[in-house]
């Protein structure tokens, strides 16, 4: 590959985050921060991590040392991905539902692609170097993604693996940077074609509470029997996850589900006779 300009490689690496989720060992985290700079990312979120701050840190970080003071320490996993619009969750192991699932190539395209296109902020999350992230973790995430690795040993570290992701990331920032600059050159594949959108994208923050509203509404049609929702919520995640809506579709879906809701419990009825009433009593042109 040719060379390309690092400063417009890093500006497109600046909207990806790792997030770590309780991590225990602080070494692991100055090998991420390493492994990060190395790769031109610079964005770590730590949620709750088991111990920080620690000299480890600060010794596995070697010459990454000044992104220790760029860290961001949030409580939970919705404050670390709350402004994001592309959530990658990492995950080896088969899950009761079937999540949309790319390797990590593919993902690093899509995830540049949405960067260069629409700005989008991503975050690739990882869990915890004992059990990795849990099902209701996993469940936040648009796509999961996960290393191609030897059968036989498919064994990465934490630390490994956000090396894996980072490279993955610089070489399709790379890719799309040269494509720029010398036209001629072929594109980074990705799973499905993009396209510009004529709204900004919904943020995660803004999913979570969308969600509660839908099955709020499907409760109280009684489509879903919130004592025993059963995978309902979960397959709701999966579809709406999947499809990325924009402002004006996440206002107009949500303004159906409140209309539903009026009409189930009689008040849309009521207000509309009031409203024809009114309109009665007064005089006609």
């Amino acid at each position: 590959m040719s060379q390309v300009d690092n400063a417009v490689v890093s500006a497109h690496l600046s909207h990806v985050r790792i997030v770590m989720v309780n991590t225990t060992l602080p070494a692991n985290i100055g090998s991420a921060l390493r492994a990060m700079k190395t790769m031109g990312l610079s964005k770590l979120v730590l949620v709750a991590p088991k111990t920080y701050p620690h000299p480890d840190i600060n010794a596995l970080a070697a010459g990454a040392v000044d992104l220790i003071e760029q860290i961001e320490i949030v409580a939970t996993l919705e404050d670390a991905i709350k402004d994001c619009h592309l959530v990658f969750g990492t995950s080896a192991r088969s899950r009761t539902i079937p999540w949309p699932l790319l390797d990590a190539r593919p993902a690093a395209e899509k995830s540049m692609q949405a960067v260069v296109k629409d700005q989008q902020e991503i975050a690739i999350v990882f869990g915890r170097e004992d059990r990795g992230l849990t099902n209701e973790e996993l469940a936040m995430a648009n796509y999961h993604v996960t290393i191609p690795v030897n059968t036989d040993y498919g064994v990465l570290n934490v630390a490994q693996a956000i090396q894996v992701i980072c490279y993955e990331m610089r070489m399709a920032a790379m890719a799309f940077v040269e494509q720029k600059e010398n036209p001629e050159a072929s594109m980074p594949v990705t799973e499905t074609e993009s396209m510009h959108w004529d709204e900004p994208l919904v943020t995660h923050e803004q999913m979570e509470q969308f969600y509660p509203h839908i099955e709020k509404m499907l409760a109280e049609i009684e489509f879903m029997d919130p004592k025993n929702p059963r995978l309902l919520p979960l397959r709701l995640r999966r579809l709406f996850g999947r499809i990325q809506l924009d402002r004006m579709e996440y206002h107009l879906l949500r303004g159906i589900f409140t209309r539903v809701q009026a009409m189930n419990n009689g008040t849309w009825k009521k207000s509309v006779d009031k409203t024809t009433d009114s309109s009665e009593d007064q005089p006609h042109a």
